[in-house]
């Protein structure tokens, strides 16, 4: 314990911690490099599960809910379409008392995202920066074809299985209804990303991909378990009413509430410019009026 302090790593970064871990868990362990980059995996998405559980109750609520909130949504837009402001403050209270009373809401659902980026990247940016140097053992500690986990896959069977695990992380997530009712337009743009991502990724060094691909069989794990009706009961984690599938059919995704609302605006600006005219005429009117 220490050498990674000396070699210039474990810093007072989340970095430097994810290193400092991740020396513990070799020296401790006594696990070749490989088999600790998926223990120190393990226990971080462990410490996450509480995390996981709560977004998953708020998610499986938003979901329950959806055919509601796609209604009321279609109301309110109606109504700013037409310029009626009560009618668009009535459904902007309705929806959030939707949420209220279900105790869910869809920002609470950016929690998952938010934690979990920082700390791939934080993976990410510890395991290149000890290839970089390399840490002894490193450069020997794998196995199979990526026994060099400093070095990139030659063959690229671990981009595609990495890309092959997101894909189906992607798809048993949307399918238990782990992913909220509006991220239909996401999924297509993952599923995509998904194949870009093998050239992409394929020069990052091994132990990444070990890490990777040890996240995505944890996820499906995970997303398995959760589909599980004592376990969600236990949990209290509401069953979806219908299939996730049924209660996303009429969700917009992005660019169609984009779409809707650049349209919105269009509509409101040329109904301004319009009363701008005609107020200017009627002035121009009474004026002229007023000299005769």
């Amino acid at each position: 314990m220490g050498d990674f302090k000396a070699m210039g790593l474990c810093n007072y970064t989340p970095v430097g911690a994810l290193e400092a871990m991740l020396e513990a868990v070799h020296v401790t362990m006594g696990l070749p490099w490989w088999a600790t980059i998926a223990a120190a995996t393990v226990l971080v998405r462990t410490a996450l599960l509480p995390l996981i559980i709560k977004l998953q109750r708020n998610n499986a609520r938003l979901m329950n809910i959806n055919p509601d909130v796609q209604r009321i949504m279609g109301n309110l837009k109606t109504a700013q379409s037409d310029g009626d402001a009560v009618a668009s403050a009535k459904y902007s209270n309705e929806l959030q008392d939707l949420f209220k009373k279900n105790e869910c809401h869809p920002m609470k659902s950016l929690g998952l995202p938010l934690v979990q980026m920082p700390v791939m990247i934080s993976f990410f940016m510890a395991l290149r920066a000890m290839a970089e140097l390399p840490v002894p053992g490193l450069d020997t500690g794998g196995m199979s074809w990526f026994l060099d986990l400093t070095a990139k896959d030659p063959y690229y069977i671990l981009p595609a299985m990495s890309a092959a695990g997101m894909l189906a992380v992607l798809e048993a997530g949307t399918e238990a209804g782990s992913a909220t009712p509006q991220s239909k337009g996401m999924k297509n743009f993952m599923r995509g990303i998904t194949v870009v991502m093998i050239p992409v990724t394929a020069w990052m060094p091994s132990g990444v991909f070990v890490y990777w691909l040890t996240s995505n069989v944890y996820s499906i794990g995970q997303i398995l378990a959760l589909k599980n009706p004592g376990l969600r009961k236990a949990l209290n984690i509401p069953q979806l009413i219908k299939p996730a599938k049924e209660l996303q059919k009429d969700s917009k995704g992005f660019m169609d509430n984009f779409r809707e609302q650049q349209k919105l605006y269009e509509r409101k600006e040329k109904d301004r410019v319009l009363r701008e005219r005609q107020q200017a005429s009627a002035a121009a009117r009474r004026a002229a009026k007023r000299r005769f």
